[in-house]
């Protein structure tokens, strides 16, 4: 009998190891983010790149309400060029297997947004980042996809000096399982 209870122990514990990855698979459901242009000032431009930092998620605060927090992810592609994605075309930021749960946020964090104009000087211009966290209610489920497309925004402000050129959040588009959920501004 004192023989087996170490091989009960060791079999216990391995099984303990091999479970919870795969565990851990059936309760992901895929994230995907995206990033078009809503078309205000972006004519302006002959080219006008985003350096992506990082794309944060919000999970909504339950009963584990310590281990809320921003949730990273890594992003795919790190430079967008925001010219090419504008109307119904949109940039992928990140895709990939999330823990399922609820969230109430999402950010995308950018480095740098700089652009060219197509005008005579073809002079390069900073752009104002005032691109931040959206309140932005949304769930992944076990097994489904979720897709959010943010709908960026340039602004031109050289009517007001000193500014230049704005870059901000028009809206956004959420779709569970390919099946629109919720549209900001609401619109065909």
């Amino acid at each position: 009998m004192k023989r087996i209870w170490p091989l009960v122990a060791l079999l216990f514990a391995f099984s303990l190891c091999v479970t919870p990855p795969a565990v851990a698979a059936v309760n992901q459901g895929i994230l995907e983010v995206r990033i078009k242009d809503h078309r205000e000032a972006i004519s302006d431009f002959a080219k006008l790149i985003l350096n992506v930092d990082e794309v944060l998620i919000s999970p909504k605060p339950g009963l584990m309400f310590w281990q809320s927090g921003w949730k990273r992810l890594a992003v795919s592609r790190q430079s967008i060029d925001l010219t090419k994605y504008v109307g119904k075309d949109s940039a992928p930021v990140f895709r990939g297997g999330v823990d399922a749960g609820s969230f109430d946020a999402i950010h995308l964090k950018l480095k740098e947004a700089s652009g060219v104009l197509h005008k005579k000087s073809q002079r390069n211009v900073q752009i104002k980042n005032l691109v931040g966290p959206i309140k932005l209610a949304f769930e992944i489920r076990s097994q489904d996809e979720t897709l959010i497309v943010l709908d960026l925004v340039v602004l031109d402000m050289s009517d007001h000096p000193p500014q230049a050129y704005e870059l901000g959040i028009k809206g956004y588009e959420l779709y569970t399982n390919g099946k629109l959920v919720d549209k900001i501004p609401p619109g065909p």
